[in-house]
């Protein structure tokens, strides 16, 4: 027996859950069926948070080609004709299985389309200049075009209120590209004192010309920068939208996120 919430009641009922997707299926006289109670008392895990997630995306996009009749009379054409090479074991038993799967096969591939794009190498268009260069190696017109650049987006933009000048510019690496002497892309890759030797930190990161690929290709400068200093893990505090860009880089959340300047991040690593 097993203790499921259903319809806002606790029962009891026969069936063998699914501990990842917290599917149930109930045994009848009208035969097996497939139910997903809601969460009962106990905290769901990770994996289950995430199927969750995963499954009201996919579920909501195939009732919406369900409720559109011509899509509908497609999908079952594409599932008859699949059904006639599958094994009969195997074979769908309605649209909305047959969809399900096609939407998830979807999604996976975009996924994994978004992940080899991160992995390539960007090329940076003329007259776009990349500069590595330790603190004392800035010039006060380098400098003065970061601390500009910093104002513009972290101030001007995010109306974040704080001392920009931490003092770990001393002894951050700064790396940043340039177009005509203008920072366009900028993060700094720095130690901080709490942290094991083999770890080094990404802060300050900004993008001012966007959606060109110019912070994927700062973060793989960062990457291999950290390399040749002999570090073996990075981190960042992420803000919360940009989760997903920093995870196709092969960053991973750590623990639960915070506030930080009135925003909320979350601390991300990867092994390098």
């Amino acid at each position: 027996m097993i203790k499921v919430k259903l319809n806002n009641a606790i029962e009891y009922i026969k069936g063998k859950p699914n501990k990842k997707s917290n599917e149930v299926f109930r045994h009848s006289k009208y035969g097996q069926q497939l139910i997903q109670p809601s969460p009962c008392s106990v905290p769901a895990s990770k994996a289950q948070k995430s199927n969750r997630k995963e499954f009201g995306k996919i579920n909501s996009i195939v009732n919406v080609l369900i409720a559109n009749p011509e899509e509908s009379k497609a999908a079952e054409q594409r599932m008859n004709k699949l059904n006639r090479k599958l094994q009969a074991s195997k074979r769908f038993k309605t649209v909305h299985q047959f969809l399900y799967h096609e939407v998830r096969a979807q999604l996976a591939q975009q996924s994994a389309a978004k992940a080899r794009k991160a992995e390539k190498e960007v090329l940076l268009p003329r007259g776009v200049k990349l500069h590595i260069n330790p603190f004392t190696d800035l010039t006060a017109a380098k400098l003065y075009e970061i601390l500009k650049a910093r104002y513009a987006v972290f101030t001007l933009e995010q109306h974040i209120i704080y001392l920009d000048m931490d003092n770990i510019d001393y002894t951050a690496t700064h790396i940043c590209l340039r177009r005509k002497a203008q920072v366009i892309a900028y993060a700094r890759l720095f130690h901080d004192a709490g942290d094991p030797p083999t770890t080094l930190r990404i802060g300050r990161m900004l993008t001012t010309d966007r959606g060109k690929g110019f912070g994927r290709f700062l973060m793989q400068q960062l990457i291999a920068q950290a390399q040749s200093q002999g570090a073996t893990t990075l981190q960042l505090h992420a803000q919360i939208p940009a989760i997903p860009f920093y995870r196709h880089l092969g960053f991973q959340t750590v623990g639960e996120p915070f506030t930080e300047a009135d925003i909320q991040h979350i601390l991300m690593q990867r092994n390098i």
